[in-house]
């Protein structure tokens, strides 16, 4: 008897089957399309994060850009400054070292005269002159 009931029925089974199946099957889909629209709402906030960092990033490598490029002005207005310096102290030290070389010449060709008493005087006349080394 059970067996002829579905039988019989087996129509409208099979119909509340399907319709069951597609309720089931449209909440399914339902649970994915919710999923889903949580997961872009997640990810376009992410994204706004992300391009803002990027943004962060970009104006602190701009920054940083500029710094590097003030530093470069510097370095190079202080190497500038240090050769004319070197080339100030060479030419000082050039001038000195002619100077001294013609007092040496003029000291080592000056005549002094013979005997303790002439080097003696000599050397007080030079005294000066000798008492800056």
């Amino acid at each position: 008897m059970f067996i002829g009931a579905i039988i019989q029925n087996a129509k409208w089974i099979l119909l509340a089957l399907m319709i069951a199946a597609a309720f089931a099957y449209r909440a399914v889909l339902v649970h994915q399309r919710d999923t889903a629209r949580a997961q872009v709402a997640t990810l376009t906030g992410a994204a706004a994060l992300l391009q803002s960092d990027n943004a962060a990033m970009a104006a602190s490598a701009t920054r940083q850009n500029a710094a590097i490029g003030a530093l470069q002005t510097q370095m190079n207005l202080a190497r500038t400054n240090a050769a004319a310096r070197q080339a100030q102290y060479a030419t000082s030290a050039a001038q000195a070292m002619a100077q001294e070389r013609a007092h040496s010449k003029a000291v080592m060709t000056a005549p002094i005269a013979a005997g303790c008493v002439g080097a003696i005087a000599w050397g007080n006349a030079q005294g000066p002159e000798l008492g800056r080394w």
